[in-house]
């Protein structure tokens, strides 16, 4: 009777502590009220976008991937809680899907902010800006954007060079050839087999690629891209508010805290291991422009 007693007061006060969690963190964000009550968040990312995101040792690795660990640590120390990361790599073509079918919380990932995509998820304050590019053999003689007419030009399924390519056709009457593919590697492999002219994607991926190509001196890209000025964001569904709010939050912490600077050196502005290829890329004018809005306006000094 006694042992009976004790294991319903034991349930009890399980049940009591349960209650009083889950009434203390409820939040109106269906996506966090999960994370909190299953102690796991879902991150997702895309393989081979150095230094953004890419596989280092079996594990996701690069600047996005250390962002979200940030985001997810501020989670923890909000709600005093324990949660554990399920990594989940996605194809480059599948990546917005997985966030707007709830397969992940986070898209931690080379992912451009446009009008279209907002129709589907939601993005984060900008931390990265890019524009679009292309990486072509020297042997085929393409020098400008305009030279892309007439030939078979590769670009991610769904992504921001796919969709200004078809507007190349579409609006300037060019007769570019577009074949899609759903990953980085794919469009690269194709490249250099040569059963593409070139490689339509952001600037940020072609200049990684061509770090630890051997024979870059093979390859050329526009040195001016083509297109809007493109901002990367972190990646939640619609209905994640409070994520994006608190993924936002994050961010201005590591600007004005000038973490921030400390994580784009390390990424971009240093020799990245295990390899030791430098991206020597310094921030463009809309990311400082971007960095120095965190930051508090001086005061004006006014005389007696």
């Amino acid at each position: 009777m006694f042992s009976h007693l004790t294991h319903c007061k034991t349930i009890g006060s399980f049940l009591l502590a349960s209650m009083i969690f889950f009434c203390n963190n409820a939040v109106a964000d269906p996506v966090l009220n999960k994370i909190l009550s299953t102690h796991s968040i879902t991150l997702a990312w895309v393989g081979s976008a150095k230094p953004i995101s890419w596989e280092l040792n079996g594990k996701p690795t690069g600047m996005a991937v250390d962002i979200c660990q940030g985001v997810v640590d501020s989670i923890k120390k909000r709600y005093n809680t324990n949660i554990n990361i399920q990594w989940v790599e996605v194809a480059s073509a599948a990546r917005f899907e997985y966030i707007s079918h709830h397969k992940a919380d986070i898209l931690c990932a080379i992912a451009g902010n446009t009008a279209q995509r907002n129709k589907f998820v939601t993005f984060s304050k900008p931390w990265f800006f890019t524009r679009t590019n292309f990486l072509a053999k020297k042997s085929q003689h393409i020098n400008s954007f305009e030279m892309l007419s007439g030939r078979t030009v590769g670009a991610i399924s769904g992504g921001t060079s796919a969709l200004l390519l078809s507007a190349m056709n579409q609006n300037i009457n060019y007769s570019i050839s577009v074949k899609l593919m759903r990953s980085l590697d794919e469009g690269f492999d194709l490249l250099e087999q040569g059963h593409i002219s070139a490689f339509v994607t952001d600037d940020i991926i072609i200049h990684s690629k061509l770090s630890e190509m051997t024979d870059r001196d093979d390859y050329q890209m526009s040195t001016e891209g083509f297109g809007d000025v493109i901002p990367y964001g972190m990646v939640v569904a619609k209905d994640a508010g409070e994520i994006e709010s608190i993924i936002n939050d994050e961010l201005k912490y590591l600007f004005i805290s000038q973490k921030f600077d400390e994580l784009y050196n390390k990424w971009f502005m240093s020799p990245i291991s295990p390899s030791g290829e430098n991206m020597r890329q310094p921030m463009s004018k809309e990311l400082i422009k971007e960095k120095n809005s965190y930051l508090p306006t001086p005061k004006t000094l006014v005389g007696n």
